[in-house]
């Protein structure tokens, strides 16, 4: 194999000319492709807005809803409105991860990270702060455990609520704080059940947010806020499967306040909610961008439903609230590249795991354990699903390189086996030489 240097290209300067026209004209292009994207996914948001108020309305707040209920079938879930608020789901999803990666993206991030820069840098007072308040609220309520549906009484549950606001004072006694919230997270699943507070893990994240704020270790700090986005993500994700498997507990909502559903069908505005609910938590799982206009958009749903639903619907969400304007005002680390075509995939695949999930976990817990293998083998498939497609691109481009290095170091080996590697020089300088074997090691680096 030979590497030649003889020649050089006598045209470069005409074709670095006309590269950077190019150059030019294609940031043109790809400018106006995003305008227009932006544009196109402005609209659909707009027409999702109709079921955004029933989305963002706590079910089991305000309908007396029973826990043990069958869900409905997964026949009567996957009906045509389903598919097609499900395709307009993906689509979003796709356009808002193509536009991260634009020059608009790019723009964008930088504009919210120095707008919200304040607020960032303040996210543990502030946490702390509301945290504070709300617990404040349910000692003075006396009678709510953690959410207005979840009811408790004695004194040493009205003790444990006013003590981790005082907690929640100093840093050395922020574990304390987080110990009171896993102990009143731990009586209301004794006194509701575990399934019921399924719905609430952002207790458990923000528990851990607290424990792990007086660690020495950057890792575990760093991590502490991610743990508790997931957490609020999962709490906003996993109630949205009650849109879908429970229309009935959401229908008397829709009877008391008819003009949210904008003369449109019950059944439809409530699938649509409950696709609304799921891609906006879904896309608090994904990359920087996405998920801070995620978190914004639900922020803003949860605090105009306070206007429809009263002061219980705005006391109940004010940590949730908190949590997302923070997720907004956090800028996220640097990530490996994701082809937007991954994320329709792998959320669509996650929209049709969790409801199987969801249904068979009810069935498991409240019905007969043979009836829920179906529901939770079919969830189980397509949440593999969803992480093979996750992890693929990264797979596919390991095994390029593998296979690239493997390749090289084969052609040295035939080298050393007989076959000349060499360097064509100029024919009036020198002959061809062996190349030596710390340029062949040089070589193997420089494609590796």
């Amino acid at each position: 194999m030979t590497i030649d240097t003889t020649r050089r290209d006598d045209n470069l300067p005409l074709l670095d000319a006309k590269c950077a026209v190019s150059g030019r004209i294609g940031s043109r292009g790809a400018g106006s492709r995003a305008a227009t994207a932006a544009i196109w996914l402005g609209c659909a948001v707009v027409s999702a807005i109709p079921m955004a108020t029933t989305a963002s309305a706590h079910v089991k707040w305000f309908v007396t809803c029973n826990a043990s209920d069958d869900p409905l079938p997964p026949q009567a879930v996957f009906t045509p409105t389903f598919w097609l608020f499900s395709a307009l789901f993906v689509t979003v999803l796709y356009v808002g991860c193509a536009i991260e990666q634009t020059k608009l993206g790019t723009s964008l991030s930088r504009l919210l990270d120095r707008w919200t820069e304040p607020l960032h840098k303040r996210t543990d007072g502030l946490l702390r702060a509301v945290a504070a308040v709300s617990f404040t609220l349910l000692w003075a309520d006396g009678d709510c455990i953690l959410t207005p549906e979840l009811k408790g009484s004695g004194t040493w549950l009205s003790a444990i609520q006013v003590l981790i606001p005082i907690y929640l004072i100093a840093r050395a006694t922020l574990p304390a704080a987080a110990a009171g919230i896993l102990v009143l997270y731990g009586y209301g699943a004794a006194s509701d059940g575990l399934f019921h507070m399924l719905d609430y893990p952002f207790f458990l994240g923000l528990a851990a947010y607290f424990a792990l704020s007086i660690s020495q270790n950057a890792k575990l700090r760093s991590f502490r806020f991610d743990c508790l986005r997931w957490t609020v993500a999962l709490s906003l994700m996993w109630p949205s499967m009650e849109k879908f498997l429970y229309p009935s507990w959401i229908a008397p909502i829709l009877t008391q306040h008819p003009e949210l559903t904008l003369g449109f069908d019950v059944g439809t505005v409530i699938t649509g909610a409950g696709v609304v609910e799921f891609g906006l938590a879904f896309a608090m799982f994904w990359t920087p961008l996405v998920r801070r206009f995620a978190a914004a958009a639900l922020a803003l749903l949860l605090f105009s439903a306070t206007f429809d639903f009263g002061k219980m619907d705005g006391i109940g969400h004010l940590m949730i609230i908190a949590l997302l304007l923070l997720v907004f005002a956090d800028p996220g680390r640097k990530q490996a590249s994701c082809s937007p075509a991954v994320a329709p995939l792998v959320g669509g695949a996650t929209l049709l795991a969790v409801i199987f999930l969801y249904a068979g976990f009810h069935t498991l817990y409240y019905g007969a354990s043979p009836a829920a293998l179906v529901p939770l083998a079919s969830g189980a498939a397509l949440a593999a699903l969803a992480i093979s497609f996750l992890c693929l691109p990264g797979l596919a481009h390991g095994l390029r390189r593998a296979i690239r290095r493997r390749l090289l170091l084969w052609l040295i080996e035939r080298d050393e086996a007989g076959d000349t590697l060499t360097v064509q020089r100029p024919r009036d300088l020198a002959t061809p030489r062996r190349v030596t074997r710390s340029e062949r090691l040089v070589a193997v680096r420089a494609h590796g």
